[in-house]
């Protein structure tokens, strides 16, 4: 477990990592691993214990689907233009011709957007095979005699369509049957008592910070009151409809790092610099590092015919602060509601222009805090009042949240911040506040976009849920080792879920994208702990608090390090 964990991790970093992860020896690490697993089972004769005997042999049959996978599977691409039939398809793996068991033509193809928006929803491919009219969108499959095909590109000119092919009856079902085999032992396992109530003190250092901002002075500006009426209006802006006063805030927060200039609301600046650009070209509002500010004027070169820009391309991030005032004062950051648009109703743009305003995150923040404080009060019912109290907050947030954007608020690092924060509040309210601090430093952008197609499943909530949950239940078992068993089941099941999810959406349970091969990391290092008979190190306290800090590395990694480092399938920005 140890050397494979080491294997796919320094394999993530390689350019060509499939290298790896396709060698015969590689291969045999993963037989050498279930074969010890079998061996472990009849030494240990696991079978008098049914829920782990059914856990790891569970394990071990995923092993034999995902190697009847390797062996057996066919996958390809298939192109088909409109009114043309085909039964032929590439074969990745081989890059021979694969037939399909009939003809299939493609009736036309179709981009389906969000109200008001070019941002797209779901492609959908309208298909014939066999006189049947099949349809074949991302998430969902068509089926030809044990053939799946999925939706994977489409032609410019929208008469032709992309599609992935894959051919896998025994591998995928004993895989599956490994998944649902491990899912019900884990939820049995769960009548099994989890958790010893103990009371455990938590310091507590609490500061706060006042500042009060200067007034802009000699800059034109618009009145509060006419801020306030502007920021009601209705946009199309970074491909959804929301009010001015939503885009104003996210631009202001992106561009100065605050959510106002100077004493003057987000609306005001926005609207006050489109309708003066040349006036506010000299106003420090462009954060360049640290504190640090620059103005838009400090980037033109006014002795060129015509003014042209200067000193960009030296920080991507200043660069794209100058690039969005810049489509500010070229009129393209946004667009006005085009007729025919369903427009938001009164009582959404209300609440939303709420959340806007209030610093819910940082409530959140004094909330945990206090929370975790009232445990030195040594009054066990103020303890469990102030949990409740923070717990009903974090969830109402999280609701207001979903609400808003139409869909499960899990799609970002913010967002999951926000739901590990209210996973962790029955277990480590301290925690909570710390996991909601990072997500106040890294909430640059507060807009809530529409979601990319792949994430237009019921699968997405699964399986982040599960994840996210785990994430949150494995930085607790630092402080108490009793939750360990629970987070790593349940970051198995996560990992199962989305290897489901990925199967559905693109053909394939398992493609060692960066994120998938450092979750798997991550469970093969949190595992170890958790079987002390056959590894004494670990009964020691101080030795697993030791290890536990070599594996909240691997659990950093996979969560912050990943998006930031590796990039892959699952970087949706």
């Amino acid at each position: 477990m140890i050397l494979l964990a080491m294997v796919v991790a320094v394999a993530t970093f390689l350019p060509d990592n499939h290298r790896v992860y396709g060698s015969w020896w590689f291969t045999l690490l993963w037989f050498a691993l279930a074969l010890s697993g079998l061996v472990l089972i009849c030494q240990r004769k696991l079978w008098r214990k049914p829920l782990v005997f059914s856990l790891h042999l569970s394990l071990v049959v995923i092993l034999v689907g995902a190697f009847v996978t390797s062996i057996s599977a066919k996958r390809g691409l298939m192109h088909l233009r409109e009114g043309i039939p085909s039964d032929t398809f590439l074969r990745t793996e081989q890059g021979k011709e694969g037939k399909l068991p009939c003809l299939v033509r493609l009736d036309s193809f179709e981009i389906i957007y969000y109200p008001g928006t070019e941002a797209p929803r779901d492609y959908v491919s309208h298909l014939t095979a066999q006189g049947r009219q099949l349809t074949v969108s991302v998430n969902r499959i068509a089926r030809l005699g044990g053939y799946r095909l999925y939706q994977t590109s489409f032609d410019d000119d929208l008469r032709g369509t992309l599609l992935s092919v894959n051919y896998d009856p025994w591998g995928t079902a004993i895989t599956y049957t490994g998944y649902l085999g491990f899912l019900l032992s884990f939820l049995a396992s769960l009548w099994q008592p989890l958790f010893r109530r103990r009371r455990r003190g938590s310091a507590l250092a609490l500061l706060l910070f006042l500042s009060a901002a200067a007034k802009a002075e000699g800059l034109p500006t618009i009145s509060r009151e006419k801020a306030d009426s502007i920021g009601r209006t209705q946009v199309v802006w970074n491909n959804r409809v929301c009010p001015y006063a939503t885009m104003s805030t996210a631009f202001l927060r992106k561009v100065y790092g605050r959510s106002s200039y100077r004493g003057l609301s987000a609306t005001q600046v926005v609207a006050s610099w489109q309708r003066h650009p040349d006036e506010w070209n000299g106003a420090p509002v462009i954060k360049v590092g640290g504190r640090k500010y620059a103005s838009f004027g400090d980037f033109i070169d006014s002795l060129s015919n015509p003014p042209r820009l200067r000193g960009v391309g030296r920080d991507s991030r200043t660069d794209e602060k100058v690039a969005l005032v810049l489509m500010l004062r070229n009129g393209t950051l946004f667009e006005p509601l085009p007729e025919g648009a369903e427009p938001l109703s009164t009582a959404r743009v209300s609440l939303e222009l709420l959340y806007n305003r209030l610093p819910l995150t940082l409530i959140g923040i004094v909330l945990s805090i206090l929370a975790a404080a009232s445990s030195l009060l040594h009054s066990r019912r103020v303890y469990l009042a102030m949990r409740l109290v923070l717990a009903v907050y974090l969830l109402g947030h999280f609701r207001l949240l979903w609400w808003l954007s139409g869909h499960i608020p899990l799609t970002n690092t913010s967002e999951t911040l926000h739901f590990i924060a209210l996973c962790l509040v029955p277990w480590l309210p301290l925690g909570s506040s710390a996991t909601l601090a990072v997500g106040l430093l890294i909430e640059r952008n507060p807009q809530i976009t529409p979601l990319v197609p792949v994430l237009n499943s019921p699968w997405l909530s699964a399986h982040v849920s599960c994840v996210m949950l785990s994430y949150a239940l494995l930085v607790v078992s630092f402080f108490r080792r009793s939750v360990l068993r629970l987070a790593v089941s349940l970051l198995a099941v996560g990992i199962f879920l989305g290897a489901v999810w990925a199967n559905v959406a693109w053909g394939a349970y398992w493609q060692w994208d960066p994120k998938e091969a450092w979750a798997l990391v991550t469970l093969l290092v949190y595992s170890l702990p958790l079987h002390q008979e056959i590894l004494p190190w670990f009964q020691s306290e101080r030795n697993y608090r030791l290890y536990s800090l070599v594996a909240l590395a691997a659990l950093l990694m996979t969560y912050f390090g990943v998006n930031y480092l590796l990039g892959g399938l699952h970087s949706y920005a």
